[in-house]
């Protein structure tokens, strides 16, 4: 995808004015992303929606009750983002994200649970999902989603780092 960027500058009245256009081509929605909430309580999943959409007012959120719910709408959208609950019927959300992530390794995972016990915490961060703790703070939503719409960061190779050698 190309981006074109136009940029002016102007001088008046003492100062200077730097005008820049950013045009995408039509149709382009890079900076649009899909989540899905996952959650078997409905106002958990709207309390989170509420959270996407007022810090990501351009994203499209869809939603599962449950970890069956999640696994059958794999196949009709292109999901980017989860935030899936730990605590439902069923699979779990660490089980949940598991299967997801086998499925599709691209999207980026946040497990939300009152639970902060330190093998539930450990197992989440075992699956490179990020830690979400109940009741949530949109500050720290906010932060997720941001780092979640960024691209991911190439594995570090063998030997960087250093050391002793």
């Amino acid at each position: 995808m190309r981006t074109s960027i136009h940029a002016g500058a102007q001088r008046g009245d003492g100062y200077n004015r730097f005008t820049i256009q950013i045009f995408s081509p039509p149709g382009a929605q890079a900076l649009s992303k899909t989540v899905i909430v996952v959650d078997d309580s409905k106002l958990s999943r709207m309390h989170v929606r509420g959270i996407i959409l007022r810090n990501k007012p351009d994203w499209t959120v869809i939603e599962a009750a449950n970890s069956a719910e999640l696994y059958g709408k794999l196949d009709e959208s292109d999901i980017h983002i989860a935030i899936i609950d730990f605590n439902m019927p069923g699979d779990n959300g660490l089980e949940a994200a598991a299967r997801l992530l086998q499925a599709k390794p691209d999207i980026r995972v946040a497990i939300i649970t009152a639970n902060a016990q330190d093998s539930v915490v450990s197992g989440i961060r075992a699956l490179g999902a990020a830690f979400m703790p109940k009741p949530l703070e949109e500050e720290q939503m906010a932060r997720f989603l941001t780092a979640a719409s960024l691209p991911r960061r190439p594995p570090p190779t063998d030997g960087a780092g250093g050391g002793a050698g």
